[in-house]
């Protein structure tokens, strides 16, 4: 098991990604009120998961194909991976909740 400042540097690195911005960015303009910050992290992994997978596969393939290709790959997200992204979008969601928070008044 890897040491906690290692975790924190590696969900940097693992939501270091324009697309994980835009989730990160589109969870803190929904969320109504931080306490729900941890539904939100949750989903924005799941929509990471999703895209991620969903980018990589065959364009010529039919909605079908793609739809079995991405539930397959669902799988490929190990427990470790997902603890490290979960610390990632939690301080990505943060921070801009933060600023949303500071332009709001």
């Amino acid at each position: 098991m890897p040491e906690f400042p290692e975790i924190l540097s590696n969900s940097f690195t693992a939501v270091s990604t324009l697309q994980a911005a835009i989730i990160s960015l589109l969870a803190a303009i929904t969320m109504r009120r931080y306490g729900s910050i941890v539904y939100f992290a949750i989903a924005a992994i799941v929509i990471d998961q999703f895209l991620t997978i969903a980018l990589k596969k065959d364009l010529g393939a039919s909605v079908s194909e793609v739809i079995n290709q991405i539930i397959g790959g669902i799988p490929e997200l190990d427990a470790t991976q997902a603890v490290v992204r979960f610390i990632g979008y939690l301080i990505l969601i943060t921070i801009f909740y933060g600023v949303k928070a500071l332009f709001r008044k």
